[in-house]
This record gives C-alpha cells, sequence and structure tokens, in this order.
C-alpha cells in the first residue's frame, strides 16, 4: 500500500459507488470479504490517487499478470461528486506515467454490465470488449491507443476553446 492511501478510505468510497451495480449483477458486496480482498490487491498494486482538501476523491490501481506487458486494472473508482474531467484526468495521466514507467503494454479489465458508467467509459477510453459472459466483459486496451485516443481528445477539447 502506498504512503498516501488508506485501506479504509479506499474501502469507504468503493462501498459508496459498487454496492447498487454489484446487487443489481446477483453479487454481493460484503464490506469485511472486500476488505481482505482490497488489503491483498493494494500490497502488489501500482495505485493512482487524487485527493481535494485532503479527501481521497479517485484512485486507480493496477497489478501485473502473468504475461510480460499486461496489467488489470482492479480498480478505477471517483467519487460521485467528483466525476468530471480534472479528477478523471489527474488519474489517467498517473496511470499513464505508471504505464510507461513499468513498461505496460496492454491493460485489462472487468466491469459488471449493470455498471453502465463503466461500460461507457471504457469505450470512450478505447478499450474494447475481448470477452464477455451474462454478467460482465472483460475490456483491454494497449497503452498506446490509450495515450493516442488521450491525446485526440485533449486536442480537440483545446480546439473547441478556442472557438
Amino acid at each position: 500500500m502506498t504512503k498516501s492511501l488508506h485501506l479504509q478510505e479506499v474501502l469507504d468510497l468503493d462501498l459508496l459507488t459498487l454496492q447498487a451495480h454489484t446487487e443489481q449483477a446477483g453479487d454481493r458486496l460484503d464490506a469485511a470479504r472486500w476488505r481482505e480482498t482490497l488489503a491483498q490487491s493494494l500490497a502488489v498494486s501500482e495505485v493512482a490517487v487524487v485527493r481535494r482538501g485532503g479527501v481521497l476523491v479517485g484512485y486507480a490501481m493496477m497489478q501485473p499478470r502473468a504475461e510480460p506487458g499486461l496489467w488489470f486494472v482492479t480498480g478505477f473508482n471517483t467519487h460521485p461528486a467528483h466525476r468530471h474531467g480534472v479528477v478523471v484526468r489527474a488519474l489517467l495521466q498517473q496511470l499513464l506515467a505508471i504505464a510507461h514507467r513499468r513498461g505496460i503494454v496492454t491493460l485489462q479489465s472487468h466491469v459488471y454490465k449493470t455498471n453502465r458508467l463503466s461500460m461507457a467509459f471504457h469505450a470512450r477510453l478505447g478499450f474494447a470488449i475481448t470477452r464477455e459472459n451474462d454478467k460482465g466483459v472483460e475490456f483491454t486496451a494497449s497503452v498506446a491507443e490509450l495515450v493516442a485516443a488521450a491525446a485526440g481528445k485533449t486536442s480537440a477539447s483545446l480546439a473547441a476553446r478556442r472557438r
């Protein structure tokens, strides 16, 4: 776990945002079990953190898989009051910096189909569905594609502001 991130604040944010779509998918988010899962994941993950006024408003974490260059995004979460471009861009910039530093080539993520916001977010970022079942989908994207998509969005955003 990083010095700048505490297990309880991650758990609190996850319980706030993940409960509804987890239950809609037919699963249960048990706080005690999720705390254990988070503790194990944080111990082996690279983490990006965004705070406002000292409070955690967003985090992303990923960890390596057996295949060289492939990492799995185990969490990407923002507080509902902070789901805007500034926080999301800050998280993505940190993740891309980690990817560059660690030689990450490909990212994968799993999302419940009931989590419509995350499904749309992955698609906007340039992830493609590589597998799916009744409950969820696996998204995959190359880091190069994510960088290109982010650069394109930044260029379009700047052009729109100039008009």
